[in-house]
């Protein structure tokens, strides 16, 4: 079922409401594509629609509702995908075929000084003149960030203060960007992570003189061909969202 709420959420000089799916994502997107509203709209469990826009939502199908019982719905739903104060959510990926069945993947762009307590991987972006450092990924299966693990005992920014010291720039600087949520309620033998959520940050690190650090230069005109069907892609270009590139 289609829901809509009331406009009565205030934000750059209008109200607006919210557009949500008790169904599924697919039947959310679906009727949205069908009301020409457009996928930046979407907000990883609704869709966010301007006030002048309501009556023609209404029309379309959706139902209106209050806002209480609006949320209420969705949470229900198991389509509710909380996030935290200054944070947004680019896209989500229910039944994400890398992970157990019944799982989901959440990627979510942060503006938070620090990523969530259950954090195990912290990643660097690093950029400098037109190109982004990169590293072949262990498991030999193409190129990936500076990555490292958040160890026993460790929080993820010891983890990010070491692959700092490993890059030879200061974590002091680092700016979160956002990322990746694994939600799995079921894992089997081969899911090695924490559940039922476990979180892979993505960190912007400041990249003076790195003509030496450990990895290859990969030009700005290569990164779509080489990284974009990554799972953290979308915190990187936000326009991959709308090609649902999310994978590990």
């Amino acid at each position: 079922m289609l829901l809509i709420d009331p406009p009565a959420w205030p934000a750059h000089g209008r109200l607006w409401s919210h557009l949500v799916s008790t169904t599924s994502y697919a039947e959310l997107h679906d009727f949205a594509d069908r009301a020409g509203i457009s996928r930046r709209a979407f907000e990883g469990d609704h869709y966010d629609i301007p006030e002048e826009r309501y009556a023609d939502v209404v029309t379309a199908g959706a139902v209106p509702i209050d806002g209480r019982e609006l949320l209420k719905r969705l949470r229900d739903s198991g389509l509710r995908i909380s996030k935290r104060k200054h944070e947004r959510v680019v896209m989500s990926t229910p039944g994400a075929p890398w992970l157990p069945p019944g799982s989901r993947a959440d990627v979510i762009a942060s503006r938070q000084d620090s990523p969530p307590p259950n954090t195990v991987v912290v990643r660097a972006v690093v950029r400098s003149a037109g190109a982004m450092l990169v590293v072949e990924r262990a498991d030999g299966r193409g190129l990936d960030l500076p990555t490292r693990t958040v160890g026993d005992g460790e929080i993820a920014q010891d983890a990010l203060w070491a692959l700092g010291n490993d890059l030879g720039v200061l974590a002091e600087g680092a700016t979160l960007l956002g990322y990746v949520r694994n939600v799995v309620a079921h894992p089997d033998s081969t899911y090695p992570w924490p559940t039922p959520t476990a979180c892979f940050a993505l960190f912007e690190f400041t990249a003076p003189g790195l003509a030496d650090v450990a990895g290859t230069w990969l030009p700005s005109a290569s990164l779509a061909a080489e990284l974009g069907d990554r799972h953290w892609w979308a915190l990187i270009d936000p326009g991959a969202r709308a090609a649902g590139h999310v994978h590990p």
